[in-house]
C-alpha cells in the first residue's frame, strides 16, 4: 500500500510522467537499437560524406559518410551502459564503507571519512582522467574510473542515514540481544536506507552521464570506432561551421538524457525524502 501511495504522488506531476515516457524512450534505444535505425553505425560510405539531414539520412552524415542518426541510437547505448554501471559499482563501494562507517564509527570512521575527504578535494573530471592514464582508454577502465569517483559521494550519504538508523531502539535491542554486527547491517540498517539509496542513485546517475560524455569528448572514453554520444560531440566539434549536425544532434541526446533523469531524481526525492 505504501508503494502504491507514492507512485500516486509521483504521478499527480505531469513533468514526472513525461520524463519517464521520454528516459524509457531512450532505454528501448539501449536495448533495442535494431528497432529504431536500418543502419549499421560504423559503415561507411563515401559517396554520402558530410550530407545534411534528409529523409534516407534524418541526423545527415558524418565526415566518414556514416549515418549520425544510427550511432547516435547505438551511443545512447554505450553511454547509458557506462553510466549506469558506473554508479552500481560507486554504489556498492559507497554503501559498504558508510554502513561500515557509520555503525562502528570511531577509527574506523575516522579513516574512511579521512580517505573521501581527500579524494572529494579533487574535481570529479580531474580524478577520472588521473586513473584513466594510469590504465589506458576502455570501456572497462572507465567504469572502473568513474565508480571510484562516485564512491565519496555514496559513502557520505550513506554514513549519515546509518548513524540516524543506529539510535534506534531495536537496533539497539538487537545489539543487548547478541545479535551479530554484520547481520544487523544487513537485515536492519540496510532496508532503511532503500529510499535515500534511490534517490542519490538517480541524482548521480545523471551526473555520470555528464562525466561519460565530457571524458569521451576529450578522447578518454570508449576509443572509436565504437559510437559514444560525448566520443561524437567531440569529433563534430571540428566541423561545427561546414557541418554542425554532426555534433548537434548527440549533444541534444545528451541533453535530454540528463533532463529525464534530473525530473525523475527530483520527482523521487520529493516524494520519499519527508523532508520535501
Amino acid at each position: 500500500m505504501e508503494w502504491k501511495r507514492l507512485r500516486r504522488k509521483f504521478a499527480k506531476n505531469p513533468l514526472n510522467l513525461i520524463s519517464v515516457v521520454v528516459f524509457a524512450l531512450f532505454l528501448a534505444m539501449a536495448f533495442f537499437p535494431q528497432i529504431f535505425t536500418q543502419f549499421e553505425p560504423n559503415r561507411m560510405n563515401s559517396a554520402v560524406r558530410m550530407i545534411s539531414p534528409t529523409a534516407s539520412h534524418i541526423f545527415g552524415t558524418d565526415q566518414f559518410g556514416r549515418d549520425i542518426y544510427s550511432r547516435v541510437v547505438h551511443g545512447v547505448r554505450e553511454t547509458l551502459s557506462i553510466a549506469f554501471l558506473s554508479i552500481v559499482l560507486a554504489c556498492v563501494l559507497g554503501t559498504a564503507l558508510g554502513v561500515i562507517s557509520g555503525f562502528y564509527g570511531r577509527w574506523i570512521d575516522q579513516i574512511v571519512m579521512r580517505l573521501m575527504d581527500a579524494m572529494f578535494a579533487f574535481p570529479t573530471i580531474i580524478l577520472a582522467l588521473f586513473i584513466i592514464a594510469l590504465y589506458g582508454a576502455s570501456q572497462k577502465n572507465l567504469i572502473i574510473a568513474l565508480g571510484i569517483v562516485y564512491t565519496p559521494i555514496f559513502t557520505r550519504t550513506v554514513r549519515g542515514s546509518t548513524i540516524s538508523i543506529k539510535q534506534f531502539l531495536y537496533i539497539k535491542a538487537a545489539k543487548a540481544l547478541g545479535k551479530r554486527d554484520l547481520s544487523i547491517m544487513l537485515k536492519d540498517v540496510l532496508p532503511n536506507l532503500t529510499s535515500v539509496l534511490i534517490v542519490s542513485f538517480t541524482t548521480n546517475f545523471s551526473t555520470a552521464v555528464l562525466s561519460e560524455a565530457s571524458l569521451s569528448f576529450l578522447g578518454l572514453g570508449v576509443p572509436p570506432p565504437t559510437p559514444t554520444l560525448g566520443g561524437m560531440v567531440g569529433q563534430g566539434s571540428n566541423f561545427l561551421l561546414s557541418a554542425p549536425w554532426i555534433a548537434l544532434f548527440p549533444g541534444l541526446f545528451i541533453a535530454l538524457i540528463v533532463l529525464s533523469i534530473n525530473i525523475i531524481g527530483d520527482g523521487l526525492r520529493d516524494v520519499l525524502d519527508p523532508r520535501y
